[in-house]
């Protein structure tokens, strides 16, 4: 019985270890990866770009850095370059996301482009270091260690032409390495979201709705109409809060393969364009959406394919000339350049990285000269170099003016009626209300607030006030609610909700109480 059982625990491990290990290291053709390189390249020269032309200002000693280890009392830790070592570094790091992209030298661009990246924005931590800033440095390092430059790239379209290889027909024609780089970053991204997901639980005013609010409310990203729309109703707020943590929970388990995969990458895709249009954030979910592609295997490479085939056979065959035609000069250059050496001096490895090192070398100086000229802080004018302004003496005034007391009424974001409640907040929004309903009386609070005595009074029509209730409100709480029942008692008529607070007089909202039986029952 001792050994059988010992026997059964054997050959469970064997097949554990044997899963594990097909899991990391099958050999597959890393078309996912690829997609990943081009689209993350993408994404880092959307911050390298635009970026570039204020290098001295946030990375050198010649700005103002802001480097993250000063936070944590280790000054010094990282050497902050001087503005033309910085421009220079600036400069390579978007040389190596461009050749990332194409995938030329691919490993060198990888390695160089995962440490500039992540040292520049280890010396800003104010703006350029974000939560995609993060995720991207821990990407270009797997990429790194990965061959995504196998396929789809320049070094691959290299490798073919220096051995007079064919182009790759079927499956079997592409080259394979081991999965394990992907499944790796796969892992990360899972963890990534499930890490998000254990923060949000231990935020209440996520679940309630009231941070998602005031993150639409504002532009503190960028704009989003859809976001100030949905903020009119925010019972469907609760509602994705708990989907999307729900989904962040699920992701690292379901997403491996089946519908589980396919319906969480779905999601995943769908929240990250809702971010976009309701948070105003962009380079997050592209980034985001770019690791999605880690995901794609060489089967869904093929069926892709085939699809593409069957639809370009149905659909596109009036255009392949006129494409064709379009790429007539492209093709023309690379037969050039691929018939202008002698096949066995055809752009060898080591020839490759050379031209990558003079290219890179000639943008590099190109650029420093052109930062140079452009004179950002004017040091080399006629005038002398640029001058501070002198604030107008009202706003300096105001910058000195020390902490005011805010307003009463700038304390209250909104004050809504209604009789249920989902989530926390208010739904069937209403002013009359029949004999037996309940009226509860919502009130939202823009933080931040002291704590507060808050009132909720009743008044008739001709003002004269019918009751009179006040709860405490802590500094931590957004919301607040009183609960008002329609009884008999109350005549039929027009009455009023009065909110109060500091001795002073909000709003009021309107009522009208009819007779008849309630129409929906409180609870």
């Amino acid at each position: 019985m001792n050994a059988s059982i010992m026997n059964s625990e054997n050959v469970t491990k064997i097949r554990l270890r044997d899963r594990l290990h097909e899991f990391f290291f099958a050999e597959e053709t890393p078309f996912g990866l690829a997609v990943l390189r081009i689209l993350i390249g993408i994404a880092c020269l959307l911050v390298t770009a635009p970026r570039w032309i204020y290098t001295r200002e946030l990375y050198s000693l010649d700005g103002a850095p802001a480097p993250l280890a000063d936070n944590y009392g280790f000054f010094n830790l990282l050497p902050i370059p001087s503005g033309g070592v910085a421009v220079a570094l600036m400069t390579i790091l978007t040389f190596a996301c461009f050749t990332t992209c194409i995938g030329w030298c691919t490993r060198i661009s990888t390695v160089i482009a995962a440490v500039l990246y992540t040292y520049l924005n280890l010396l800003d931590s104010l703006s350029t270091m974000t939560k995609y800033s993060v995720i991207t440095s821990h990407v270009l390092f797997l990429l790194s260690v990965s061959q995504c430059g196998a396929v789809w790239s320049v070094d691959s379209w290299l490798r073919r032409c220096r051995l007079g290889l064919p182009q790759p027909r079927t499956l079997a024609d592409y080259p394979k390495f081991a999965a394990w780089p992907r499944r790796l970053t796969q892992i990360l991204i899972g963890v990534v979201y499930f890490g998000a997901s254990l923060t949000k639980m231990h935020t209440p005013a996520y679940f309630s709705g009231d941070q998602l609010l005031h993150w639409m409310m504002t532009n503190v990203n960028n704009a989003n109409p859809i976001g100030e729309w949905m903020t009119l109703f925010p019972q469907m707020l609760v509602l994705f809060a708990y989907v999307g943590v729900v989904w962040e929970v699920l992701f690292l388990f379901l997403s491996w393969n089946g519908w589980g995969r396919i319906c969480m990458l779905a999601l995943g895709v769908l929240f990250h364009i809702m971010t976009t249009l309701t948070l105003g954030l962009y380079l997050f979910p592209i980034t985001c959406i770019a690791i999605y592609f880690s995901f794609l295997n060489s089967d869904d490479v093929v069926n892709l394919a085939a699809r593409w085939r069957r639809f370009k056979r149905l659909h596109l065959t009036n255009w392949q000339p006129r494409l064709f035609a379009a790429t007539a000069w492209p093709r023309a250059v690379f037969r050039f350049i691929d018939s202008s050496l002698p096949r066995r001096q055809r752009l060898s490895p080591t020839l490759s990285v050379g031209v990558f090192g003079l290219v890179a070398m000639g943008v590099t100086v190109g650029a420093v000269e052109i930062e140079y000229r452009l004179d950002p802080y004017g040091v080399r004018r006629n005038d002398g170099p640029h001058a501070l302004r002198e604030l107008d003496p009202e706003q300096v005034k105001l910058m000195f003016a020390g902490d005011q007391k805010l307003r009463e009424y700038d304390k209250y974001l909104a004050f809504d009626l209604g009789t249920d409640m989902f989530g926390g907040m208010v739904t069937g929004q209403k002013e009359t209300f029949h004999h037996g309903e309940t009226i509860i009386a919502q009130y939202t609070l823009s933080p931040p607030h002291e704590d507060m005595w808050v009132e909720c009074n009743l008044h008739d029509a001709n003002n004269v006030l019918l009751d009179r209730v006040g709860q405490v409100v802590v500094r931590s709480q957004l919301r607040g609610n009183f609960v008002y029942r329609a009884c008999e008692a109350l005549r039929p008529g027009d009455y009023f909700l009065v909110l109060r607070t500091g001795g002073q007089e909000i709003t009021r909202r309107k009522i009208q109480i009819v007779e008849g039986a309630c129409r929906v029952m409180a609870n």
